[in-house]
């Protein structure tokens, strides 16, 4: 028995080092970097990425990993929170926390999903400015949904300029030719119930 154990382990080892290489191919090029420079996280991150469900205390563990690839690890945790999933309580402080620390890092869903929360006030003030300001990091870094939220946000505060007369109302016809009509009609609406 403690042969066919021995002989088990011996293949399932061989196996994963004759996918190891292929699985390297497939992950994001950070992840790809932090498992051949700390190669014990590899069983972190199948587990922190869902293959086949997400495990938060590996997401927890590898959040702990000081290299680029562990944000992936902190947006898990920081959307985690923010639903209430994965046996997690739903808190958006936790989900600040967590999406703030990947954002840092540079990761662009949570630049979006932390502007979201600045936008609408989830956990924090609501508070455009800093949305904006995270939508535009995000959008620089390839995150095309953050300029649709850009253009609401950009097109709300053109009418509250009008609004005050501090803009003429030709600013906001040439804004609006470069939105889809869902944006117009969200800007414009925004703030109705």
């Amino acid at each position: 028995m403690k042969n066919y154990f021995f002989i088990l382990i011996i293949s399932s080892n061989l196996v994963w080092a004759e996918a190891k290489p292929q699985l390297l191919n497939e992950l994001p090029e950070q992840i790809a970097q932090m498992i051949i420079k700390f190669p014990h996280t590899t069983k972190l991150v199948l587990d922190c990425l869902g293959f086949p469900k997400i495990d938060i205390n590996a997401c927890k563990d590898l959040a702990t990993v000081d290299h680029p690839g562990s944000a992936y690890a902190k947006h898990n945790l920081g959307i985690s929170y923010q639903e209430g999933r994965d046996g997690l309580k739903q808190s958006y402080a936790n989900s600040l926390y967590w999406y703030l620390r990947a954002s840092n890092q540079g990761f662009r869903s949570s630049q979006y999903n932390l502007a979201r929360m600045y936008e609408f006030g989830m956990g924090v003030q609501s508070n455009h400015v800093v949305a904006k300001t995270l939508y535009l990091k995000a959008y620089k870094q390839g995150c095309k949904k953050s300029n649709e939220r850009l253009g609401i946000l950009t097109l709300l505060a053109i009418n509250q300029q009008i609004e005050k007369g501090l803009k003429p109302y030709v600013e906001r016809n040439k804004f609006i030719s470069f939105l889809q009509p869902w944006q117009i009609e969200e800007a414009d609406t925004y703030y109705d119930e």
